[in-house]
């Protein structure tokens, strides 16, 4: 399909009236449209009300956010070192379990994982703080969508990094809470 022909369906005008408003009238929505997409995408908008390549920008932005919320939920429930491992068990459950997220086993990975998740707490006075964590990180799991778990679990390294950019800035005091009250325990 022509340009010309996109633009006549896009904006239901005749073809005079698009040669007016690119020629005379030079009005920006042209240049606007010229410069962000392509006959291909437009024709897919006309054909079915949306572009594929938008819709993933806006998912990717969704699951990435929804990511970093998750991993700074994770980080004031337990501490940094609890809340990096267990992005690290959700990529390792991840590709054990051929590439899927599975509740179950993420739950059995984190009942048996005492000493690979929580590396600070290894004698018995900590086993409820321990058991407790567990519960809150396993319903943190649970309320998450499969797909931003399916994201965590393949982007972990992106997640950590970025998350560190951002609170470089300025550190959140509950962090050194929530760490300085598991240590003391």
């Amino acid at each position: 399909m022509t340009r010309e022909k996109i633009m006549t369906q896009l904006f239901e005008f005749s073809s005079p009236t698009y040669y007016k408003w690119t020629k005379q009238d030079k009005r920006k929505i042209f240049d606007l449209l010229n410069y962000a997409f392509t006959n291909n995408e437009l024709e897919e908008f006309i054909k079915t009300g949306k572009i594929d390549k938008i819709e993933e920008l806006g998912n990717k932005t969704y699951l990435f956010d929804s990511s970093m919320k998750f991993y700074k939920t994770a980080k004031h429930i337990s501490n940094f070192k609890v809340a990096k491992n267990l992005l690290l068990l959700l990529e390792n459950n991840y590709k054990q379990n051929n590439n899927s997220v599975i509740i179950e086993k993420i739950a059995e990975s984190i009942y048996k994982s005492d000493k690979e998740l929580f590396e600070y707490f290894e004698n018995d006075k900590n086993i409820e703080v321990v058991t407790s964590m567990k519960l809150a990180l396993l319903n943190l799991i649970q309320k998450q969508d499969i797909f931003v778990l399916e994201y965590i679990s393949k982007n972990r390294k992106e997640i950590e990094k970025n998350s560190l950019k951002k609170s470089a800035k300025y550190l959140n005091k509950i962090d050194f809470f929530y760490s300085n009250n598991f240590h003391r325990i």
